[in-house]
């Protein structure tokens, strides 16, 4: 674990790198992101108050020229929710950089982080479909041969 601000200095010797900010960076830490990243991972959820924020971010983020990006819908509601399918519908129709993927809302991500434990360790019946969710995202992020994907 490194600041994400030294992290460069720090992490040359590794192919992915991912760094987690605070839930709402500051317009200062999306460009010094925007400038240095390969893609800003955008994760948010399909309700109104995330998408409002969301909205901002983006604004922003068009207002400096960035456009290595992508939205990732996170703790989608299980069926019969429509949620996240029309959120995602929504995004994709306004021409953003969405994920096919997304994480879908389980239990099992609360007891892997009470335990201290990686999703797919944790005795639950939703553990493995958890885990195949972020699967699924990574497996986006990354090309046959292991180096980033941005489709943009």
């Amino acid at each position: 674990m490194v600041d994400e601000w030294n992290s460069p200095s720090q992490t040359r010797t590794f192919s992915h790198v991912v760094i987690d900010t605070q839930a709402r960076p500051i317009k200062e830490d999306l460009a010094i992101l925007a400038d240095s990243c390969d893609l800003i991972v955008l994760p948010t959820t399909p309700d109104v108050l995330s998408l409002d924020a969301l909205v901002l971010t983006l604004e922003y983020l068009q207002s400096i020229g960035a456009n290595r990006y992508r939205i990732l819908l996170t703790v989608v509601p299980p069926k019969p929710s429509k949620d996240g399918e029309m959120v995602r519908g929504m995004l994709v129709e306004a021409g953003l950089p969405v994920f096919k993927s997304w994480i879908r809302r389980y239990a099992a991500y609360q007891k892997a982080a009470q335990s201290g434990i990686p999703v797919y360790a944790v005795k639950d019946p939703k553990a493995a479909d958890a885990w195949q969710d972020y699967q699924r995202v990574g497996e986006e992020l990354l090309g046959k041969r292991g180096e980033m994907r941005d489709e943009g």
